[in-house]
């Protein structure tokens, strides 16, 4: 049975008691930390699919395979209610579940004489479920790379193809990840998963069935990516 089944008083009850939880991880963050530090020297990978053996292999190269931590889940993880996907990859509250979104500009014109660098046809997006993201602050923070150079017309991000995320990653539906992917892309993570007390977060590891938790200090230094504020 999951959690949205059962009666609207113990559905109740059950949220109270994870407010109560969310904050005794926060008080004891430290430990937390260096027990995460702990399970991550002896990640359990020998029955990975081949996208996660991916994951890893990026996770490598950019040297946080150390403070990795993978964890298999049910087939019917995305059936649950978010606060108990949380509970089983033992995130610290449902805030530290995020998702990996690859969006294209649809406006995108390659005669602008603008580069990859300050003006990106695709980014990978990193977002809390909980905070979806403001595109029209993302355009802003995208515009603001170049100076604002050219006009809002030529921005229009949208989440891309499905076909067109497996091409750039490497990763299906439900399994997208920034680390490894089989083109660079650049990334954006939302300021809001930056303040997360303990400061770690959960993301898709490459199989819809295998998700990733890496420390956010890590991460940024790991992947170079741009932090906007998205809400």
């Amino acid at each position: 049975m999951i959690v949205s089944e059962l009666p609207a008083e113990q559905r109740a009850l059950i949220e109270n008691l994870q407010k109560d939880i969310s904050s005794l991880y926060q008080s004891f963050s430290n430990a937390y930390m260096n027990d995460w530090e702990v399970q991550a020297k002896e990640p359990e990978l020998e029955n990975a699919p081949p996208p996660v053996l991916q994951v890893a292999k990026g996770c490598n190269t950019d040297g946080v395979a150390s403070v990795a931590r993978y964890y298999p889940v049910e087939s019917d993880y995305y059936d649950w209610p978010l606060q108990q996907r949380a509970f089983r990859v033992t995130a610290p509250s449902k805030e530290h579940m995020c998702k990996s979104v690859v969006m294209e500009n649809r406006a995108y014109s390659p005669d602008t004489g603008l580069g990859e660098d300050v003006y990106p046809r695709f980014i990978c997006v990193m977002t809390q479920y909980t905070s979806p993201v403001n595109t029209e602050r993302l355009m802003k923070h995208i515009r603001d790379l170049s100076g604002r150079a050219i006009g809002k017309k030529y921005y229009n991000y949208r989440v891309a193809q499905s076909e067109k995320s497996f091409e750039l990653t490497g990763y299906e539906k439900g399994g997208v990840c920034p680390m490894g992917t089989t083109q660079g892309v650049p990334i954006v993570l939302a300021e809001s998963i930056t303040k997360l007390d303990p400061p770690v977060f959960i993301m898709g590891a490459g199989h819809i069935d295998w998700k990733l938790g890496l420390p956010v200090v890590d991460f940024v230094r790991a992947t170079k990516c741009f932090v906007f504020d998205l809400e």
